[in-house]
């Protein structure tokens, strides 16, 4: 077949939009088939429990390793004191409105989900035959809540109405957890309702989880949520023993805005100083962002091995800094490489990764540094120069740790406070030996009493956050101020248009055909 080069054009031309239009479609498909709910900062994200959209983990007792059973909204239980609560009669109650934006008012929405009667379905579940938590049956909201990295994890709460039968568990599997980083998790962290908890099928019951009090499980990223029902009379269904859940409710988060950066203003004296003025800058906070974990303990001894640390972490005695106001009000976050094994009560409530090192005894464990330097200038006294501000350490915190650029790092003492229920009062160090002149890494010299962060139940967790300024006493000495060399502007290259393209491509052409004559007189 013979094309003119018009109908070779429009031949690729179609070829090309309907491959971009299969790649689209391939792309609308992908995207249709994972399904997202964002959870964003400020606004209620409201759900509740329909056939459609929600699913469950329980098989049949005739195939216990067989498919989930699909769910049914049709159903409603007579049986016991007058049976399931009827959702048309139903109205919220009114703890469930209680947070800012919530339009839990009114008759609940939502829908009984069950199996029915029949076939008996196993509500005993079984985690190696697909159950998410032992003996219980989970039914899950089928779209993930989408947590980006601006929440506040710890601000995370839910409120709404129900009805359970029998007892109920909320139930959290993110996708990604620090401990599987990328990877998908198994984790799976179940919590009880505060008050009476979510025990009952016949009167409308609250649904109350705070994220501040209780570690939720939920993390960036996507999360899947839902009731874990425990069906105690009986590890089947059966006409006299059935189970459902019926909910309406809300979820809300705080943002946690990024920290400022830390300040970048050399530690110097201004013009006219006085000797035995002082010089102040700051605040320097603690976040994972600017802070990293360099030296850990090996054999009683430091080693320049660096871990993670994460700011999302907080043990469950630990102060909340962004609970703080007024004058206490911090930007500071806790950093810590967290713990492999968190308690209930532990923030967020999802595994970190193993690290070790942590404890030399009590002393000099590991080394916790600010990646910004501090610039020391000509005119301060090096031996005055100190931290001051508020310190929290889980457990010990010893020294500050000084490191010059091109020199030998120096620490020692134990003089920083030991505390973390609370903010310590604003404190100064002791004059800081080993700074320089010019640029000086900073931190602090911690431990954690245990050798690493894998203990049952939490019990492991090192943690350290501050906000200081740093000082020093002027000498009276005017200030020198090295201003860097400015590069040279380099030579601006000029763009061609069509013609000058045009033209550049006639002489490269030229360029070829010379050389190839060239080639072919020196082969003759």
């Amino acid at each position: 077949m013979t094309f003119t080069r018009s109908a070779r054009r429009r031949t690729r031309l179609s070829q090309t939009t309907s491959a971009l239009a299969l790649v689209l479609g391939i792309g609308f498909i992908g995207m249709g088939s994972v399904q997202a709910a964002n959870l964003t900062c400020g606004t209620p994200l409201r759900i509740h429990t329909a056939k459609d959209t929600w699913s469950a983990d329980a098989r049949y007792a005739s195939a216990p390793q067989g498919a989930a059973v699909p769910l049914r909204d049709d159903y409603q239980w007579t049986g016991g004191v007058g049976g399931w609560l009827d959702k048309t009669t139903t109205n919220h109650l009114p703890e469930a409105s209680e947070l800012s934006g919530s339009n839990l008012t009114g008759p609940i929405q939502g829908d009984w989900i069950s199996f029915g009667e029949s076939p008996s379905v196993i509500t005993d579940g079984v985690v190696a035959n697909g159950a998410l938590v032992a003996g219980r049956v989970s039914f899950t909201y089928n779209e993930k809540i989408t947590i980006a990295n601006n929440v506040n994890l710890s601000s995370i709460k839910i409120r709404g109405t129900g009805g359970f039968d029998n007892y109920a568990l909320f139930l959290v599997k993110p996708d990604s957890t620090p401990a599987s980083a990328t990877n998908a998790t198994n984790w799976v962290r179940t919590t009880a309702g505060s008050g009476a908890g979510m025990e009952n099928d016949a009167a409308p019951t609250l649904i109350s989880l705070d994220g501040d009090a209780t570690g939720l499980g939920f993390y960036y990223g996507d999360n899947t949520i839902g009731f874990a029902i425990r069906n105690f009379a009986s590890a089947d269904t059966s006409p006299s023993n059935v189970t459902g859940v019926i909910a309406d409710f809300e979820i809300t988060a705080d943002c946690l805005g990024a920290p400022a950066p830390q300040p970048t203003t050399a530690l110097m004296c201004p013009a006219g100083n006085v000797a035995g003025d002082t010089v102040r800058i700051g605040p320097f906070t603690t976040n994972a962002r600017d802070w990293k974990w360099t030296w850990r303990t090996n054999a009683g001894q430091l080693e320049n091995v660096e871990q993670p640390l994460f700011d999302s972490y907080r043990f469950r005695d630990y102060f909340d800094p962004t609970a703080l106001t007024g004058t206490d009000a911090t930007t500071a976050r806790w950093i810590s490489p967290g713990t492999t094994d968190p308690a209930s009560s532990d923030i967020p409530g999802v595994p970190y990764p193993a690290a070790t090192g942590q404890s030399n005894g009590g002393v000099n464990g590991s080394t916790f540094v600010m990646n910004q330097p501090i610039n020391v200038g000509n005119n301060v006294d090096l031996a005055s120069i100190k931290l001051e501000g508020r310190f929290g350490f889980d457990n010990y915190g010893n020294s500050v740790y000084v490191l010059p650029a091109g020199g030998t790092a120096s620490y020692g003492g134990q003089y920083l406070p030991n505390i973390y229920t609370a903010y310590s009062p604003v404190v100064a160090t002791p004059n800081i030996a080993g700074f320089a002149r010019g640029q000086n890494t900073i931190g602090f010299m911690v431990d954690g009493l245990e050798a690493n962060n894998s203990c049952s139940g939490g019990m492991c967790a090192l943690a350290a956050i501050a906000q200081f300024d740093v000082i020093a006493t002027c000498t009276g000495v005017d200030p020198v101020v090295v201003t860097p060399p400015v590069a040279a502007t380099p030579t601006a290259v000029p763009t061609l248009d069509v013609a000058g393209l045009g033209l550049l491509g006639l002489l490269s052409a030229g360029v070829g055909a010379l050389a190839l004559r060239r080639r072919n007189r020196s082969a003759r």
